[in-house]
């Protein structure tokens, strides 16, 4: 479900999502993600049980930025939030803040070009009644949120509410999530608990 206190989108216009500042590349992103210090993340998420890890290529150039994320489970039953980094010569670069996390549905994404706006990137569809795997139930779409790297930070852009009813936003619906949408790429998915995590020399935060 779409949650507006954790993740601000700005509706008609990109958010650029400020990343790390620190020059060197970042050898192991998931280090990183578990170093850290993101008070949403306590707040919301509790102790660590489960780290996500997206593979996606997100700029169409063959490489793969990498996301890490974790349940949010006092924010809701399907509420998951992000660290993005990018890859840069020698490592990684984090596009997204340093003390917070992104909202992001990896689920059913939309993955290749975004014609509205001339860039390569992600486009997903968020309901604020209906958890995304349920939206088809709802003709009314409260966001279809855009995501692409832009001067090298992740930036998000609100399109606004998109009526199914209204044929012509109906066929913007299907170009990125109906049954034959094209995709350029399928994000890869894995999870890892903390115990798989802390048996590879992960160093949990408390």
């Amino acid at each position: 479900m779409f949650r507006r206190i954790l993740s601000v989108v700005f509706f008609g216009f990109g958010t650029l999502v400020s990343g790390a500042n620190a020059d060197e590349p970042i050898v192991d992103p998931t280090a990183d993600y578990l170093a850290m210090n993101v008070p949403d993340r306590v707040s919301n998420a509790g102790h660590l049980l489960i780290v996500k890890k997206v593979e996606v290529d997100l700029e169409g150039n063959g490489k793969n930025a990498i996301f890490l994320g974790t349940w949010y489970r006092h924010s809701g039953p399907n509420t998951w939030l992000w660290a993005g980094y990018a890859p840069i010569a020698g490592g990684y670069k984090r596009i997204t803040p340093a003390h917070s996390d992104v909202l992001i549905d990896f689920d059913g994404i939309y993955v290749g070009d975004l014609p509205e706006i001339g860039r390569h990137g992600m486009a997903q569809a968020y309901s604020l009644e209906l958890d995304n795997k349920d939206r088809e139930q709802s003709n009314i779409i409260s966001d279809v949120t855009f995501y692409y790297i832009e001067q090298g930070e992740l930036v998000q852009q609100g399109t606004g509410t998109l009526d199914r009813d209204d044929p012509e936003q109906e066929t913007k619906y299907e170009f990125y999530f109906g049954p034959n949408r094209k995709v350029a790429a399928i994000p890869k998915i894995e999870s890892f608990t903390v115990h798989e995590l802390a048996s590879k020399g992960y160093r949990i935060p408390n």
